[in-house]
C-alpha cells in the first residue's frame, strides 16, 4: 500500500495554458496563431482578468452575451439550486419546470400573439429551426410552394448552413458549397449602394423597403416563405435599420402572405435600450430568435418564440401532429433557470433603463471625443450597442489593440469597431472606455483633440 499523500493537481502557466491552446483548440472567426491572444481565466462585474493578472474593462461583452456581467450571484445561485434538483429533464413527451416558466415569462415580455416557444442552444441553431418552422409551417397550411427566404445583403443569421446560405458575404460559404437552393438577398437600408460597391458618385441613397416588395414579386409572391432580418444590423457594421423601415415591411409581408422573422439574438432582452428592439417600432413579427442575452453566457440556450396561429398549425401535421424539430438539450433545465434568473435582474436592477442611458452617454461621448477625427467615418448605434467606422481595416485593428493596452477590450470586424459593454455598465466605465478609445484614436492618427 502506498502511503504517500496524494497532492491536488495544479493549474497550467500562463505559458503552459497558451501552448495547449494552440495545439488543440480551434478557434472560431479568428487566423491561426496570432501573437496577442488574450487568456481569461477570471471575471467579476464588467472587468476580466487574464493569465497575466492583467484587469481589462469588457468592452464588448465577451461575444456581446454577457450582458450582466460576471460573477452575478444571483444568478449562479440559481444555477446552483437548479443543479442540486434536477440539471434537466428533455421536452421530448415531457417537460421541466424552468422551461415552463421561462415560456411564460417569453410571453409576458414579448407580448400576444408571440406566445409559444421552441428552445435550442444558439443563435445559429435558432435560425435554423425559425426557417424549417416557416417553411413547415406554409407545407401544413397547403403553401408547399412557399419556400424561398428573403434577407439582407448585410445579414448575419448564424454559421449553420442555411443561415450563412442568407448571407451575401463570401467569407460565410466560400469552400462550403454547392449552397442551398430558395435564398434571395435584398440591398440593405442601411447602406448607400454604391458604397457598397465602392463606386464613385455624388450623393449618397439607401435602398428602402421598396426592395423587399420587388424581390417578393420577382420570385413570386406566392413562393416566398419569410424575411428574415436583424433590428441593428451587427456583423454587417453596427447599422440600425432607418426609423420606420421595419413598419412598412411588415405591411409589405401581410400584402404578400410573407411571414416577417425578426433577428433578436444580438439586440434582444436589453441591448439597445428596450427588451426588444422591434418593439421601438410598434410591430408584431411572426417569429423571434433569440439568444445571447438571454442567459447572459452564464449557459448556452436559445430560443423562437411564434405567435400561436403559427405553433397551432403543427397540431395538424400528417406525419406527426407536432413540430417535427428539436434537440435533445431544448429547454435544458440549468440553461432556462439561469434565463429565468437573468431576467429577473435585467427587471429588478433597471438594466433595460441603463442600456438606454448608458448608450446615449457612449454614443455621445464618442461622437463629441473622435467623431471628428481623421479617419474616422462614423459613430452610430442603438442602445448598448454602438459601431466605430473608420477608413481601414489596419486602423481598426490598431485601435483595437491600442485599447487592450490601455485595459479596454472592444472588437474590430473588417473596418468597424464594436463597442457592446455589459447592461450593468457605470457612467465612469462608459467614460473610460471613451477615454482608452480617444487616445488610440488620436494615437492612429495624430490628432489630439482638447490637448
Amino acid at each position: 500500500m502506498n502511503d504517500t499523500p496524494s497532492t491536488a493537481p495544479t493549474s497550467p502557466s500562463g505559458d503552459e495554458l497558451v501552448a495547449l491552446d494552440r495545439r488543440h483548440l480551434l478557434h472560431p472567426w479568428t487566423p491561426h496563431g496570432i501573437s496577442e491572444q488574450l487568456m481569461i481565466v477570471a471575471g467579476q462585474g464588467c472587468e476580466v482578468t487574464d493569465t497575466h493578472g492583467r484587469t481589462y474593462l469588457d468592452g464588448r461583452s465577451g461575444q456581446f452575451n454577457a450582458t450582466l456581467g460576471y460573477g452575478n450571484k444571483r444568478v449562479l445561485d440559481a444555477l446552483s439550486e437548479q443543479a442540486g434538483k434536477l440539471m434537466t429533464y428533455a421536452l421530448l413527451g415531457a417537460s421541466n419546470e424552468p422551461a415552463v416558466l421561462l415560456g411564460a415569462r417569453l410571453a409576458e415580455l414579448l407580448g400576444e400573439p408571440l406566445t409559444r416557444t421552441l428552445f435550442c442552444n444558439s443563435g445559429s441553431e435558432s435560425t435554423e429551426a425559425a426557417l424549417r418552422i416557416v417553411r413547415m409551417y406554409h407545407a401544413i397550411s397547403g403553401r408547399p410552394e412557399r419556400t424561398t427566404i428573403i434577407s439582407l445583403a448585410d445579414c448575419y443569421h448564424g454559421t449553420t448552413t442555411a443561415a450563412t446560405a442568407m448571407m451575401a458575404n463570401p467569407m460565410a460559404w466560400t469552400g462550403c458549397g454547392p449552397r442551398p437552393e430558395g435564398f434571395v438577398q435584398i440591398p440593405s437600408p442601411t447602406r448607400c449602394g454604391a458604397c457598397a460597391a465602392g463606386a464613385e458618385h455624388e450623393e449618397c441613397v439607401a435602398p428602402g423597403p421598396e426592395a423587399l416588395e420587388e424581390a417578393i414579386l420577382a420570385a413570386g409572391a406566392d413562393t416566398v416563405a419569410a424575411f428574415f432580418v436583424e433590428p441593428v444590423l451587427g456583423v454587417g457594421g453596427i447599422r440600425p435599420l432607418p426609423d420606420g423601415y421595419l413598419r412598412t415591411v411588415r405591411e409589405i409581408c401581410d400584402r404578400h402572405g410573407v411571414l416577417l422573422v425578426l433577428d433578436e439574438v444580438t439586440t434582444g432582452l436589453g441591448r439597445t435600450g428596450a427588451w426588444f428592439a422591434h418593439q421601438r417600432e410598434g410591430i408584431t413579427p411572426d417569429l423571434v430568435t433569440m439568444a445571447k442575452g438571454l442567459t447572459s453566457g452564464y449557459a448556452p440556450l436559445a430560443a423562437v418564440t411564434m405567435t400561436e396561429r403559427i405553433a397551432d398549425v403543427f397540431a395538424t401535421d400528417p406525419m406527426l401532429g407536432g413540430l417535427r424539430h428539436g434537440h435533445t438539450t431544448s429547454g435544458h433545465g440549468l440553461g432556462t433557470a439561469v434565463a429565468l434568473s437573468v431576467l429577473r435582474v435585467i427587471e429588478e436592477d433597471g438594466l433595460v433603463e441603463n442600456a438606454a442611458a448608458m448608450g446615449g452617454r457612449l454614443q455621445n461621448g464618442l461622437r463629441e471625443q473622435i467623431g471628428s477625427l481623421d479617419g474616422v467615418r462614423d459613430v452610430r448605434g442603438l442602445g448598448l450597442m454602438v459601431g466605430v467606422e473608420f477608413d481601414s481595416m489596419a486602423r481598426g485593428f490598431e485601435v483595437q489593440a491600442a485599447c487592450a493596452a490601455a485595459g479596454v477590450i472592444v472588437r474590430c470586424e473588417g473596418t468597424v469597431l464594436s463597442v457592446a459593454p455589459p447592461l450593468i455598465v457605470t457612467a465612469e466605465q462608459v467614460d473610460r472606455i471613451v477615454e482608452a478609445l480617444r487616445g488610440a484614436v488620436a494615437a492612429s492618427t495624430g490628432e489630439f483633440p482638447g490637448v
